[in-house]
């Protein structure tokens, strides 16, 4: 997760017009037109989208040229990341299913048992209510589970979720990845047989919704004997002490669920002595959870392609992939930037970026990522990273604002950057550019944070990719 930084244009309008005025009083009739339709130009594409716009005038002995070019070349190709790390995230995805272009996907998820969370986002000790004290009788535990809204496969098909109990510790602050495990017991605690119209019904947070799995006594009881105990009060010593659950669905499934892992949780039943009510204590998922996502995909057009290399659009039917979860993103390099460089005097008005899926690709519930956003490479294909070892995310800056991620436009069928300040970056040699990667993105607005989001399996199929740009040069 990054915390996005604060970066501001600057736009001096009164100097550009003082400075227009003084090269109008002595030009010719005709060069007096030209350049009124020139600043006609700038100042209706500056009201489409406010952003900084520097013209160089007359009266400093220049020519000012405003063009507009859809031709600066992208090379785009296909690249599978190195490190796509799913552990931290809010959800999870379980099952398998044969993806028609992305070939067979399995995934598990792995998450830790947790003590009580209270609302400052600490952990609560495992303690009784003082009425309660002294007088309570272990009852039953039952662990809910909470869907995403996330499906992908054959929704027709029944799905088996199995609840296995860890025999292995996570690593303290470890960040997981894709292609991480952890072992578990082969027999399952519970398993549940239930159909899509149920899981649909999981989405709400109210508990007779939600899938019900009952746990052996003998866990239950295990952790009701924590009660009142140092292990029942330390965070560390309770997950080293039960662990966690691996969330695994049959090796016949046909479909792919989203786990709402930070909407589930474990109950503790109890009552009191000469009481028949039942009363609860609440566990939690919210310790280090992560999902294992592999894939195989032989026969498939992306059956060549492997870690931190990429396959040109060329060799793919002109077209590149992106599939959350698994690091596969389309790439992206400028090999004109070279010779823009060169010329001193560019300056960029606007320049756009744009991703138009190809929607013959995408049927049923395979669906595109809502958000999406930029991270930098380096020569190996690898995501850049900050001196404080985060993700080095493109910032495109609009006036007044930076712009992190592009939504996705169903109207328009297009995901768009403003890519303005950013090449111009480029251009000025502010910035240095070893490829683009496309990835799918969370945007925090409440804390600042931008996030890679790989919680579920969503992809798409990229068959145009335009920079589209306008910009002043002097003569």
């Amino acid at each position: 997760m990054t915390t996005l930084p604060k970066r501001i244009l600057t736009y001096t309008p009164n100097l550009f017009l003082n400075n227009i005025c003084q090269g109008v009083r002595s030009m010719h009739q005709s060069f007096k037109r030209n350049l009124a339709l020139t600043l006609f130009s700038a100042l209706f594409f500056a009201c489409e989208d406010p952003i900084g716009i520097i013209v160089d005038t007359p009266g400093t002995g220049g020519q000012i040229t405003t063009l507009y070019t859809d031709t600066i070349k992208v090379a785009s190709s296909t690249v599978m990341l190195d490190s796509t790390f799913t552990s931290g995230q809010a959800s999870g995805v379980v099952g398998r299913y044969r993806d028609p272009i992305f070939g067979q996907v399995t995934a598990n998820t792995f998450s830790q048992i947790t003590l009580p969370l209270l609302s400052t986002g600490a952990y609560a000790s495992l303690s009784f209510p003082k009425v309660d004290s002294g007088s309570t009788i272990y009852d039953s535990v039952y662990v809910y589970v909470a869907h995403n809204g996330f499906s992908q496969g054959d929704s027709t098909k029944p799905y088996s979720l199995a609840l296995h109990r860890l025999t292995e510790d996570f690593g303290k602050d470890k960040k997981y990845t894709k292609d991480d495990v952890l072992k578990y017991t082969p027999t399952p605690l519970a398993t549940k047989m239930f159909s899509y119209k149920e899981l649909k019904r999981s989405i709400s947070d109210k508990q007779d919704s939600l899938l019900k799995f009952k746990l052996p006594n003998a866990v239950g009881q295990e952790i009701y004997n924590l009660f009142g105990t140092e292990t029942g009060r330390n965070i560390d010593k309770f997950t080293a002490a039960i662990k966690g659950l691996a969330f695994v669905s049959s090796a016949t499934a046909e479909n792919v669920y989203g786990v709402s892992v930070s909407g589930s949780y474990m109950q503790i039943f109890y009552h009191t002595t000469g009481s028949t009510d039942r009363k609860s204590i609440p566990l939690s998922f919210f310790g280090q959870r992560f999902s294992q996502i592999q894939t195989v995909r032989q026969g498939t057009i992306l059956q060549n392609l492997q870690l931190a290399k990429s396959i040109s659009a060329s060799m793919t039917n002109n077209r590149t992939y992106l599939q959350t979860g698994t690091g596969i993103s389309p790439k992206l390099t400028f090999p004109s930037l070279a010779a823009l460089q060169k010329n001193t005097n560019i300056i960029i008005n606007k320049a756009e970026l744009v991703f138009e899926p190809d929607l013959d690709q995408i049927n049923g519930n395979y669906r595109t990522p809502p958000q999406v956003a930029l991270v930098q490479l380096n020569d190996n294909n690898q995501v850049l990273k900050t001196s404080g070892n985060l993700i080095k995310f493109v910032a495109l800056e609009t006036l007044g604002s930076t712009q992190y991620v592009a939504s996705y436009n169903a109207s328009a069928n297009s995901y768009t950057f403003n890519f303005t300040a950013y090449l111009q970056d480029l251009i000025n040699k502010k910035e240095t550019s070893q490829g683009l990667a496309l990835v799918p993105s969370f945007l925090n607005t409440t804390n600042g944070t931008i996030a890679v989001y790989n919680s579920d399996l969503s992809r798409m199929v990229v068959k145009n990719i335009k920079l589209n740009v306008f910009y002043s040069t002097k003569k």
